[in-house]
């Protein structure tokens, strides 16, 4: 079996309204993400899809992928991990985020290639699983205000979530705002208090605090039994990252911009953190995704993946997932899991905040390629502005 030809879809994809910062009045979200899909194509008649939706990497990503296409037409696909190795050999440069993205997409494709052709879910090539069903958290927390929290959490446990997760300190005005932490401190009370205690909440303030800020918040949040405190500093600095774990009180998780191996191992090695959160589309695909939940079960820490993309990541996720010892809980959207099925066919089911593990070929579904080509890629992702009362730059 060889392959014939690759294919990419980009295209954008509608998540609501954008969200402003009501200080500034200028965009913290989006309103719509890039995703883009993979399909490599065989003489066998089969074929693999990968993933990889960087946001506003993603046109970039895919012209990387098609720079690579003589080094993908005519090998053989089963040779999944070393097809890849053979990629980033070549390559005088081993890590960033465009490069891990391309190769991740790749290699999600030949492993759904590989399953299918073996007649086997893609866990079977991974070792087995070790679990029946995936624990995941798809319900939000919202920081605008106590009774729109209490509100929207009561709705999203209603609607079958077990756990919630939002964005405190992302209003605040400067780099010690007393008044946001307080502000936030009081919606974690209220969100606790209206969805007891057997919900588990996550905060996640997406890198942008200072240590100092991030410390002040774990303290005070700490009564109300979080989950975890997700990117706290921004990252480059291992040293910032484990004074912020050694002083909080709240267990840390971080790792969605991390690529390599050699970056976690670094963060493990210090025990910088409790939970790690590679995220499978940015860190060179299943393979080095096993290799880094390897590396943090030796040291006794538990996997907790990052997913900010679509339902061929999810599907991928899943499948890694049930291979790895040390599994926490897997981030979803709740409102683009119940969009999946627009875009693939699927067998994912929700029951008591668990998704049942397909058992079909491969990453268990079905691309619907004849919509997903129709859809539009029309414009690009704004970029989101992150600024202080004084304008200087607060975020990622």
């Amino acid at each position: 079996m060889k392959i014939t030809q690759i294919k990419t879809y980009l295209f954008n994809v509608e998540v609501g309204p954008v969200r402003l910062d009501a200080k500034t009045q200028q965009p913290i979200s989006s309103a719509f993400k890039t995703w883009l899909f993979l399909k490599l194509e065989t003489d066998a008649g089969i074929s693999g899809w990968g993933e990889g939706s960087g946001e506003w990497l993603s046109p970039i990503v895919r012209t990387t992928i098609h720079e690579w296409e003589e080094l993908l037409v005519g090998s053989d696909p089963l040779d999944v991990t070393a097809l890849c190795d053979d990629i980033t050999d070549r390559l005088p440069w081993k890590g960033g985020p465009v490069f891990a993205t391309a190769i991740a997409a790749i290699n999600m494709a030949l492993y759904d290639l590989a399953g299918k052709a073996l007649k086997v879910p893609v866990y079977r090539l991974l070792g087995g699983r070790r679990r029946n069903r995936i624990k995941i958290y798809h319900g939000g927390i919202n920081f605008d205000s106590v009774e729109r929290a209490r509100s929207e959490a009561r709705a999203s446990v209603a609607a079958g979530a077990r756990g919630l997760k939002g964005n405190p300190l992302e209003l605040r005005t400067w780099p010690m705002d007393h008044r946001e932490l307080e502000h936030c401190r009081k919606i974690v009370e209220a969100v606790r208090n209206e969805v007891g205690p057997d919900i588990e909440l996550m905060l996640d303030t997406h890198g942008s605090p200072t240590p100092a800020l991030s410390i002040a918040f774990a303290q005070m949040v700490a009564p109300y039994h979080p989950l975890f405190l997700e990117e706290p500093c921004k990252v480059g600095s291992v040293e910032a990252l484990k004074e912020i774990a050694t002083k909080s009180p709240v267990p840390i998780a971080t790792g969605e911009k991390l690529f390599s191996f050699r970056e976690f191992n670094e963060v493990i090695d210090a025990r910088a953190c409790a939970f790690l959160q590679p995220d499978l589309s940015h860190c060179f695909g299943l393979d080095n995704y096993l290799a880094i939940a390897r590396l943090a079960d030796d040291a006794q820490m538990l996997m907790a993946p990052h997913n900010a993309g679509g339902p061929i990541h999810f599907a991928a996720l899943l499948q890694g997932d049930a291979a790895i010892p040390n599994f926490l809980i897997q981030e979803v959207s709740g409102e683009w899991f119940r969009r999946f099925g627009e875009y693939i066919d699927h067998d994912f089911s929700l029951k008591d905040g668990y998704v049942e593990l397909p058992d079909r070929p491969g990453l268990g579904i079905d691309v619907k390629e004849e919509h997903i080509a129709k859809l539009p890629y029309d414009r690009r992702m704004a970029f989101r502005q992150y600024r202080h009362a004084d304008g200087s730059w607060k975020g990622w």
